[in-house]
Protein backbone atom coordinates (compact mmCIF):
# COMPACT_ATOMS: atom_id res chain seq x y z
CA UNK A 1 0.00 0.00 0.00
CA UNK A 2 1.59 3.36 -1.06
CA UNK A 3 2.09 5.89 1.62
CA UNK A 4 1.92 9.65 0.96
CA UNK A 5 4.67 11.41 1.07
CA UNK A 6 5.82 13.59 3.82
CA UNK A 7 4.90 16.83 2.45
CA UNK A 8 1.34 15.98 0.71
CA UNK A 9 0.36 14.52 4.43
CA UNK A 10 1.61 17.51 5.87
CA UNK A 11 -0.57 20.10 3.61
CA UNK A 12 -3.09 17.60 4.21
CA UNK A 13 -3.26 18.08 7.58
CA UNK A 14 -3.15 21.80 7.20
CA UNK A 15 -5.95 22.05 4.19
CA UNK A 16 -8.16 19.71 7.02
CA UNK A 17 -7.70 22.50 9.87
CA UNK A 18 -8.60 25.09 7.53
CA UNK A 19 -11.61 23.04 6.77
CA UNK A 20 -12.70 22.36 9.81
CA UNK A 21 -11.85 26.20 11.48
CA UNK A 22 -14.23 27.58 8.42
CA UNK A 23 -16.90 25.39 8.38
CA UNK A 24 -17.62 25.14 12.36
CA UNK A 25 -17.35 28.80 12.42
CA UNK A 26 -20.37 29.15 9.96
CA UNK A 27 -21.93 26.24 11.18
CA UNK A 28 -22.43 27.57 14.72
CA UNK A 29 -23.07 31.01 13.37
CA UNK A 30 -26.01 29.74 11.33
CA UNK A 31 -27.12 28.04 14.25
CA UNK A 32 -27.19 30.61 16.47
CA UNK A 33 -29.39 32.57 14.16
CA UNK A 34 -31.72 29.72 14.01
CA UNK A 35 -30.71 28.30 11.07
CA UNK A 36 -29.84 24.76 9.75
CA UNK A 37 -25.52 24.16 10.19
CA UNK A 38 -25.42 22.15 7.38
CA UNK A 39 -26.15 25.57 4.97
CA UNK A 40 -23.49 27.44 6.69
CA UNK A 41 -20.94 24.47 6.25
CA UNK A 42 -21.81 24.29 2.83
CA UNK A 43 -21.44 27.99 2.15
CA UNK A 44 -18.12 27.43 4.17
CA UNK A 45 -17.09 25.07 1.34
CA UNK A 46 -17.97 27.78 -1.23
CA UNK A 47 -16.11 30.49 0.30
CA UNK A 48 -12.80 28.06 0.27
CA UNK A 49 -13.68 26.37 -3.09
CA UNK A 50 -13.29 27.55 -6.41
CA UNK A 51 -16.05 30.29 -6.24
CA UNK A 52 -14.54 32.17 -3.12
CA UNK A 53 -10.57 31.91 -2.92
CA UNK A 54 -10.39 30.75 -6.02
CA UNK A 55 -11.84 33.38 -7.70
CA UNK A 56 -10.19 35.97 -5.26
CA UNK A 57 -6.69 35.13 -4.59
CA UNK A 58 -6.34 31.74 -7.36
CA UNK A 59 -2.40 31.63 -6.33
CA UNK A 60 -3.20 30.93 -2.83
CA UNK A 61 -5.85 28.50 -3.59
CA UNK A 62 -3.94 26.88 -6.06
CA UNK A 63 -1.40 26.82 -3.46
CA UNK A 64 -3.29 25.25 -0.67
CA UNK A 65 -6.09 22.79 -2.19
CA UNK A 66 -3.89 21.79 -5.48
CA UNK A 67 -5.86 19.21 -7.47
CA UNK A 68 -3.05 16.47 -7.52
CA UNK A 69 -3.14 16.91 -3.51
CA UNK A 70 -6.79 16.50 -2.10
CA UNK A 71 -7.88 12.76 -2.67
CA UNK A 72 -7.69 12.43 0.72
CA UNK A 73 -9.54 15.44 1.39
CA UNK A 74 -12.07 14.41 -0.60
CA UNK A 75 -12.14 10.46 0.51
CA UNK A 76 -12.42 11.77 4.10
CA UNK A 77 -15.62 13.53 2.87
CA UNK A 78 -17.17 10.54 1.50
CA UNK A 79 -16.29 8.84 4.59
CA UNK A 80 -17.90 11.35 6.55
CA UNK A 81 -21.51 10.67 4.17
CA UNK A 82 -20.92 6.92 5.74
CA UNK A 83 -21.17 7.84 9.33
CA UNK A 84 -24.12 10.42 8.99
CA UNK A 85 -25.94 8.24 7.01
CA UNK A 86 -25.40 5.28 9.78
CA UNK A 87 -25.90 7.95 12.79
CA UNK A 88 -29.21 9.08 11.22
CA UNK A 89 -29.94 5.20 10.50
CA UNK A 90 -30.21 4.59 13.98
CA UNK A 91 -32.53 7.31 14.45
CA UNK A 92 -35.02 6.07 12.75
CA UNK A 93 -38.46 4.32 14.42
CA UNK A 94 -39.02 1.29 11.87
CA UNK A 95 -42.28 0.14 14.30
CA UNK A 96 -43.64 3.61 13.72
CA UNK A 97 -42.87 3.73 10.22
CA UNK A 98 -44.82 0.56 9.92
CA UNK A 99 -47.85 1.81 11.80
CA UNK A 100 -47.85 5.41 9.50
CA UNK A 101 -47.46 3.54 6.49
CA UNK A 102 -50.47 4.59 4.14
CA UNK A 103 -49.29 8.36 5.17
CA UNK A 104 -45.75 7.34 3.92
CA UNK A 105 -47.14 5.71 0.70
CA UNK A 106 -49.00 8.78 -0.10
CA UNK A 107 -46.89 11.03 0.80
CA UNK A 108 -43.90 9.42 -1.02
CA UNK A 109 -46.01 8.94 -3.95
CA UNK A 110 -46.59 12.75 -4.32
CA UNK A 111 -43.43 13.62 -3.50
CA UNK A 112 -41.70 11.84 -6.16
CA UNK A 113 -44.41 12.14 -8.39
CA UNK A 114 -45.28 15.60 -8.97
CA UNK A 115 -41.52 16.97 -9.11
CA UNK A 116 -40.36 13.96 -11.47
CA UNK A 117 -43.75 14.58 -14.01
CA UNK A 118 -42.15 18.63 -13.75
CA UNK A 119 -38.65 17.83 -14.33
CA UNK A 120 -39.33 15.65 -16.85
CA UNK A 121 -41.55 18.37 -18.97
CA UNK A 122 -38.78 20.80 -18.06
CA UNK A 123 -36.31 18.55 -19.68
CA UNK A 124 -37.74 18.06 -23.00
CA UNK A 125 -38.25 22.05 -23.93
CA UNK A 126 -35.08 22.77 -22.39
CA UNK A 127 -32.82 24.56 -25.10
CA UNK A 128 -30.11 22.55 -27.03
CA UNK A 129 -28.12 24.84 -26.18
CA UNK A 130 -27.97 23.35 -22.58
CA UNK A 131 -27.42 19.76 -24.13
CA UNK A 132 -24.41 18.50 -24.44
CA UNK A 133 -25.95 16.21 -26.71
CA UNK A 134 -30.06 16.75 -28.50
CA UNK A 135 -30.23 13.56 -29.22
CA UNK A 136 -30.08 12.16 -25.99
CA UNK A 137 -32.65 14.73 -24.64
CA UNK A 138 -35.00 12.15 -23.63
CA UNK A 139 -32.57 10.82 -21.16
CA UNK A 140 -31.72 13.68 -20.03
CA UNK A 141 -35.15 14.60 -19.31
CA UNK A 142 -35.59 11.14 -17.44
CA UNK A 143 -32.60 12.31 -15.55
CA UNK A 144 -33.74 16.41 -15.02
CA UNK A 145 -36.73 14.26 -13.61
CA UNK A 146 -34.94 12.25 -11.05
CA UNK A 147 -32.64 14.68 -9.95
CA UNK A 148 -35.08 17.32 -9.00
CA UNK A 149 -37.43 14.56 -7.33
CA UNK A 150 -34.56 12.52 -5.40
CA UNK A 151 -34.51 13.93 -1.73
CA UNK A 152 -30.93 14.04 0.10
CA UNK A 153 -31.09 11.78 3.09
CA UNK A 154 -28.38 13.42 4.72
CA UNK A 155 -29.00 16.70 4.63
CA UNK A 156 -32.41 16.23 5.31
CA UNK A 157 -31.03 14.07 8.65
CA UNK A 158 -28.91 16.59 9.40
CA UNK A 159 -31.22 19.66 9.10
CA UNK A 160 -34.07 17.17 11.60
CA UNK A 161 -31.08 16.96 13.91
CA UNK A 162 -30.35 20.70 14.13
CA UNK A 163 -33.66 21.50 14.55
CA UNK A 164 -34.03 18.45 16.96
CA UNK A 165 -37.16 17.08 15.07
CA UNK A 166 -35.65 13.85 14.34
CA UNK A 167 -37.12 11.99 17.40
CA UNK A 168 -40.49 13.64 16.82
CA UNK A 169 -43.09 11.72 15.23
CA UNK A 170 -43.12 14.07 12.15
CA UNK A 171 -39.29 13.69 11.73
CA UNK A 172 -39.73 9.85 12.04
CA UNK A 173 -42.72 10.51 8.95
CA UNK A 174 -39.61 12.80 6.75
CA UNK A 175 -37.30 10.44 7.13
CA UNK A 176 -39.35 7.36 6.26
CA UNK A 177 -40.62 9.09 2.99
CA UNK A 178 -37.14 10.31 2.39
CA UNK A 179 -35.69 7.15 2.17
CA UNK A 180 -38.63 5.61 -0.20
CA UNK A 181 -37.74 8.77 -2.09
CA UNK A 182 -34.24 7.51 -2.15
CA UNK A 183 -35.02 3.80 -2.69
CA UNK A 184 -36.98 5.08 -5.89
CA UNK A 185 -34.24 7.93 -6.83
CA UNK A 186 -31.63 5.67 -6.98
CA UNK A 187 -33.05 2.87 -9.01
CA UNK A 188 -34.22 5.46 -11.75
CA UNK A 189 -30.82 6.59 -11.55
CA UNK A 190 -29.03 3.24 -12.09
CA UNK A 191 -31.30 2.66 -14.76
CA UNK A 192 -30.09 5.82 -16.30
CA UNK A 193 -26.35 4.76 -15.60
CA UNK A 194 -26.82 1.68 -17.42
CA UNK A 195 -27.95 3.27 -20.24
CA UNK A 196 -25.40 5.89 -20.12
CA UNK A 197 -22.86 3.05 -20.15
CA UNK A 198 -23.93 0.49 -22.28
CA UNK A 199 -26.64 -1.41 -20.47
CA UNK A 200 -24.31 -2.84 -17.64
CA UNK A 201 -23.56 -1.98 -14.04
CA UNK A 202 -20.86 -3.81 -12.11
CA UNK A 203 -21.31 -6.71 -14.60
CA UNK A 204 -25.00 -7.38 -14.99
CA UNK A 205 -28.16 -6.27 -16.54
CA UNK A 206 -29.88 -3.35 -14.31
CA UNK A 207 -32.71 -5.78 -13.81
CA UNK A 208 -29.93 -7.59 -11.56
CA UNK A 209 -28.68 -4.05 -9.48
CA UNK A 210 -33.21 -3.56 -9.08
CA UNK A 211 -33.10 -7.03 -7.91
CA UNK A 212 -30.58 -7.33 -5.81
CA UNK A 213 -31.31 -3.75 -3.81
CA UNK A 214 -35.02 -4.57 -3.25
CA UNK A 215 -33.66 -7.70 -1.33
CA UNK A 216 -30.83 -6.42 0.20
CA UNK A 217 -33.28 -3.35 1.87
CA UNK A 218 -36.13 -5.99 2.91
CA UNK A 219 -33.72 -7.96 4.15
CA UNK A 220 -31.92 -5.30 6.07
CA UNK A 221 -35.54 -3.99 7.41
CA UNK A 222 -36.62 -7.11 8.60
CA UNK A 223 -34.71 -10.26 9.76
CA UNK A 224 -31.65 -8.46 9.60
CA UNK A 225 -32.74 -6.51 12.41
CA UNK A 226 -33.43 -8.74 14.41
CA UNK A 227 -30.30 -10.77 13.59
CA UNK A 228 -28.02 -7.70 14.31
CA UNK A 229 -30.38 -7.40 17.33
CA UNK A 230 -29.40 -11.02 18.93
CA UNK A 231 -25.73 -10.57 18.06
CA UNK A 232 -25.17 -7.15 19.65
CA UNK A 233 -27.28 -8.95 22.65
CA UNK A 234 -24.82 -11.64 23.19
CA UNK A 235 -22.16 -9.56 22.71
CA UNK A 236 -23.19 -7.15 25.48
CA UNK A 237 -23.70 -10.82 27.69
CA UNK A 238 -20.07 -11.26 26.96
CA UNK A 239 -18.58 -7.85 28.45
CA UNK A 240 -17.13 -6.69 25.59
CA UNK A 241 -15.81 -2.88 26.08
CA UNK A 242 -17.69 0.10 24.87
CA UNK A 243 -15.47 1.08 22.37
CA UNK A 244 -15.80 -2.90 20.62
CA UNK A 245 -19.14 -2.22 20.05
CA UNK A 246 -18.46 0.66 18.65
CA UNK A 247 -16.38 -1.41 16.33
CA UNK A 248 -18.42 -4.46 15.51
CA UNK A 249 -21.11 -1.59 14.83
CA UNK A 250 -18.97 0.70 12.40
CA UNK A 251 -17.91 -2.93 10.50
CA UNK A 252 -21.47 -3.60 10.00
CA UNK A 253 -21.98 -0.03 8.52
CA UNK A 254 -18.86 -0.33 6.34
CA UNK A 255 -19.67 -3.88 5.01
CA UNK A 256 -23.72 -2.57 3.82
CA UNK A 257 -22.05 0.39 2.26
CA UNK A 258 -19.73 -1.78 0.41
CA UNK A 259 -22.35 -3.59 -0.91
CA UNK A 260 -24.96 -0.97 -2.31
CA UNK A 261 -21.91 0.84 -3.57
CA UNK A 262 -20.48 -2.86 -4.82
CA UNK A 263 -23.71 -3.44 -6.75
CA UNK A 264 -24.52 0.36 -8.70
CA UNK A 265 -26.79 2.19 -5.52
CA UNK A 266 -24.33 4.35 -3.48
CA UNK A 267 -22.65 3.21 -0.05
CA UNK A 268 -24.39 5.87 1.78
CA UNK A 269 -27.53 4.28 1.48
CA UNK A 270 -25.87 0.92 2.69
CA UNK A 271 -25.00 2.82 5.56
CA UNK A 272 -28.31 4.41 6.14
CA UNK A 273 -29.74 0.79 6.18
CA UNK A 274 -26.96 -0.64 8.58
CA UNK A 275 -28.01 2.00 10.82
CA UNK A 276 -31.59 1.16 10.72
CA UNK A 277 -30.41 -2.82 11.87
CA UNK A 278 -28.12 -1.25 14.61
CA UNK A 279 -31.24 1.58 15.74
CA UNK A 280 -33.30 -2.04 16.85
CA UNK A 281 -31.03 -2.78 20.03
CA UNK A 282 -32.20 -0.70 22.67
CA UNK A 283 -29.36 0.60 25.10
CA UNK A 284 -26.92 -0.54 22.22
CA UNK A 285 -28.32 2.30 20.14
CA UNK A 286 -28.30 4.66 22.78
CA UNK A 287 -24.91 3.61 23.75
CA UNK A 288 -23.41 3.79 19.90
CA UNK A 289 -25.47 7.06 19.34
CA UNK A 290 -23.74 9.33 21.89
CA UNK A 291 -19.95 7.70 20.84
CA UNK A 292 -20.86 8.57 17.48
CA UNK A 293 -22.65 11.97 17.67
CA UNK A 294 -19.92 14.58 18.39
CA UNK A 295 -17.50 13.05 15.67
CA UNK A 296 -19.57 13.22 12.73
CA UNK A 297 -21.34 16.23 13.86
CA UNK A 298 -18.34 17.81 14.38
CA UNK A 299 -15.49 16.17 12.00
CA UNK A 300 -16.83 13.84 9.45
CA UNK A 301 -20.40 15.86 8.54
CA UNK A 302 -18.82 19.09 8.22
CA UNK A 303 -16.08 18.01 5.79
CA UNK A 304 -18.27 16.36 3.65
CA UNK A 305 -21.23 19.53 3.48
CA UNK A 306 -18.28 21.67 2.50
CA UNK A 307 -16.75 19.10 0.13
CA UNK A 308 -20.09 20.32 -1.83
CA UNK A 309 -18.89 24.03 -2.35
CA UNK A 310 -15.66 22.98 -3.92
CA UNK A 311 -17.23 21.00 -6.62
CA UNK A 312 -17.67 23.84 -9.06
CA UNK A 313 -16.77 27.10 -9.86
CA UNK A 314 -20.40 28.99 -9.69
CA UNK A 315 -19.12 32.52 -11.07
CA UNK A 316 -18.15 31.19 -14.48
CA UNK A 317 -20.52 28.73 -15.33
CA UNK A 318 -23.56 30.54 -13.63
CA UNK A 319 -26.70 30.99 -15.61
CA UNK A 320 -29.71 33.04 -14.01
CA UNK A 321 -32.56 31.86 -16.35
CA UNK A 322 -31.82 27.93 -15.44
CA UNK A 323 -31.05 28.34 -12.03
CA UNK A 324 -33.60 30.35 -11.16
CA UNK A 325 -35.89 27.81 -13.62
CA UNK A 326 -34.81 24.83 -11.98
CA UNK A 327 -35.06 26.15 -8.37
CA UNK A 328 -38.70 27.18 -8.85
CA UNK A 329 -39.91 23.79 -9.97
CA UNK A 330 -37.85 21.66 -7.56
CA UNK A 331 -39.32 23.73 -4.52
CA UNK A 332 -42.67 23.91 -5.85
CA UNK A 333 -42.82 20.52 -7.15
CA UNK A 334 -41.60 18.70 -4.32
CA UNK A 335 -43.00 21.05 -1.08
CA UNK A 336 -46.50 20.50 -2.94
CA UNK A 337 -46.38 17.30 -3.90
CA UNK A 338 -45.24 16.35 -0.25
CA UNK A 339 -48.10 18.12 0.96
CA UNK A 340 -50.86 17.18 -0.81
CA UNK A 341 -49.73 13.60 -0.49
CA UNK A 342 -49.72 14.18 3.65
CA UNK A 343 -53.11 15.77 3.24
CA UNK A 344 -54.48 13.08 1.38
CA UNK A 345 -52.58 10.48 4.16
CA UNK A 346 -54.71 12.65 6.95
CA UNK A 347 -52.37 14.51 8.75
CA UNK A 348 -53.25 18.30 9.54
CA UNK A 349 -52.47 21.15 7.63
CA UNK A 350 -49.11 22.23 9.95
CA UNK A 351 -47.92 18.77 9.98
CA UNK A 352 -48.02 18.45 6.68
CA UNK A 353 -46.32 21.26 5.82
CA UNK A 354 -43.03 20.58 7.81
CA UNK A 355 -43.24 17.21 5.98
CA UNK A 356 -43.57 19.04 2.34
CA UNK A 357 -40.76 21.34 3.91
CA UNK A 358 -38.29 18.85 4.92
CA UNK A 359 -38.38 16.75 1.84
CA UNK A 360 -37.18 19.59 -0.10
CA UNK A 361 -33.55 19.41 -0.35
CA UNK A 362 -31.91 17.65 -2.65
CA UNK A 363 -28.35 18.29 -1.18
CA UNK A 364 -25.57 15.52 -1.28
CA UNK A 365 -27.84 13.11 -3.27
CA UNK A 366 -28.71 15.61 -6.17
CA UNK A 367 -25.08 16.86 -6.30
CA UNK A 368 -23.98 13.27 -6.70
CA UNK A 369 -26.81 12.75 -9.00
CA UNK A 370 -25.09 15.70 -11.27
CA UNK A 371 -21.58 14.74 -10.87
CA UNK A 372 -21.55 11.44 -12.01
CA UNK A 373 -23.58 12.82 -14.92
CA UNK A 374 -21.44 15.24 -15.53
CA UNK A 375 -18.42 12.48 -15.78
CA UNK A 376 -20.21 11.02 -18.02
CA UNK A 377 -20.77 13.43 -20.52
CA UNK A 378 -24.81 13.87 -19.95
CA UNK A 379 -24.61 17.69 -18.65
CA UNK A 380 -22.25 20.69 -19.34
CA UNK A 381 -21.19 22.68 -16.45
CA UNK A 382 -23.67 25.03 -16.20
CA UNK A 383 -26.56 22.06 -15.25
CA UNK A 384 -24.19 21.14 -12.85
CA UNK A 385 -24.33 24.78 -11.42
CA UNK A 386 -27.75 24.96 -11.50
CA UNK A 387 -28.21 21.72 -9.54
CA UNK A 388 -25.63 22.51 -7.51
CA UNK A 389 -27.91 26.28 -6.20
CA UNK A 390 -30.80 23.83 -6.41
CA UNK A 391 -29.09 21.80 -3.60
CA UNK A 392 -27.92 24.74 -1.47
CA UNK A 393 -30.94 26.63 -1.86
CA UNK A 394 -33.34 23.42 -0.87
CA UNK A 395 -31.28 22.69 1.99
CA UNK A 396 -31.24 26.41 3.23
CA UNK A 397 -34.93 26.60 2.79
CA UNK A 398 -36.19 23.53 4.39
CA UNK A 399 -35.16 24.14 8.16
CA UNK A 400 -36.05 28.24 8.27
CA UNK A 401 -40.00 26.95 6.67
CA UNK A 402 -39.92 23.71 9.12
CA UNK A 403 -39.78 26.22 11.68
CA UNK A 404 -42.12 28.49 10.66
CA UNK A 405 -44.88 25.84 10.21
CA UNK A 406 -44.13 24.24 13.66
CA UNK A 407 -44.77 27.87 15.09
CA UNK A 408 -47.60 28.44 13.64
CA UNK A 409 -48.56 24.60 15.11
CA UNK A 410 -47.37 26.33 18.32
CA UNK A 411 -49.67 29.37 17.68
CA UNK A 412 -52.63 27.61 17.10
CA UNK A 413 -52.30 25.81 20.29
CA UNK A 414 -51.61 28.69 22.20
CA UNK A 415 -54.48 30.13 20.91
CA UNK A 416 -57.23 27.00 21.66
CA UNK A 417 -55.91 27.31 24.88
CA UNK A 418 -56.63 30.79 25.66
CA UNK A 419 -60.12 31.06 24.01
CA UNK A 420 -60.56 27.45 26.28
Amino acid sequence: MASPSEHDFALFLLQLSIVLSFVLAFGGLFRRFGQAAVVGEILAGMLLGPSGLGFVAPELFNALFPKSSTQMLASLAWLGSIFLLFAAGMEVDLNLLAARRRVIFNTSLFAIGLPFTLGLIFGTVLPDAYLVDPERRWIFALFAATAMSISAIPVVAKVLMDLDLLRLAVGQLIIGVAVVNDIVGWLFFAMLLSLMTGGVIIGGSILWVIALTLVFTASCLTFGRKLVGWFFSNIQRLGVAREGVLGIGLLIAFFCAAFTQWIGIHAVFGAFLAGTMVGATGNIKENLHWSLRDIVFYLFAPIFFASMGFRVNFIANFDTALVVSMVAITCIGKAAGAVSGALMGGLSRRDALTVGFGLMPTGAMGLILAFLALEHGLINERVFVALTVVAIVTSWLSGPLMQWARAGRKRLVRKTASEA
